[in-house]
């Protein structure tokens, strides 16, 4: 079996993988010694990034307590990195083999295994679909921040605090409107469109509207 040495990984759940960039200091992120590393296909390695899966009873014997953390004796039970020398990934398995969570790679540390991966056979993992991830096409700060405001306007309009909701409306979009059905469902489809600087503007007003004033 290879391994790859001296890690960083921030193992979010099966469905959220953010690149490092979108990575935050109040992240739970292991430091790992020791972790498997195997070559795939490219084709298995896309499958991995699009699609929840179950890996084999095999792999998950392989990979048991192999994965050792840096500065300690503690070990990830089913843990292991995946790459086809272009990309990689890191993945959690549960005791049958489902995908629990999954970590993207350092800039430094993908392409150092990257070029690793060109002096590995590569192998062939079993595994089967379960489900597919959802496109998330927004990256994680712009992804919290249309949650908030979709939690306001919901919050607002259960409440029936129309004057705070026409509020958000003028100032998103710059116009009066009275019809408070039409206000809501006017707000709930525009957060599926492309992030812009009115959303952040009225994100920020949320924000504010929730500081205590001394």
């Amino acid at each position: 079996m290879y391994y790859y040495y001296d890690i960083l990984l921030n193992f979010q759940d099966s469905i959220n993988l953010y690149n490092f960039y979108e990575w935050e200091e109040n992240d739970n992120l292991d430091y790992i010694k020791k972790i498997p590393l195997y070559r795939i296909t490219t084709t298995d390695l896309q499958n991995l990034f699009k699609y929840k899966v179950k890996f084999s009873q095999k792999l998950i014997e392989e990979i048991k307590n192999k994965t050792i953390l840096k500065n300690s004796s503690k070990t990830l039970k089913n843990t292991f990195l995946v790459s086809d020398t272009k990309d990689a990934l890191a993945l959690e398995l549960d005791d049958e083999g489902v995908v629990i969570s999954r970590s993207k790679l350092l800039l430094a540390d993908e392409i150092n295994l990257n070029e690793v991966m060109f002096t590995m056979k590569e192998s062939k993992i079993e595994y089967e679909k379960i489900s597919k991830f959802k496109n998330i096409q927004n990256i994680r700060q712009i992804e919290e921040i249309k949650k908030l405001i979709n939690c306001e306007i919901n919050t607002l309009y259960e409440s029936k605090n129309i004057s705070k909701l026409k509020y958000l409306y003028y100032e998103w979009f710059n116009t009066l409107n009275d019809n408070f059905e039409e206000i809501y469902k006017i707000m709930k489809k525009s957060l599926k469109n492309s992030f812009d600087d009115n959303q952040k503007r009225v994100y920020d007003l949320i924000k504010k509207s929730y500081y205590k004033v001394i």
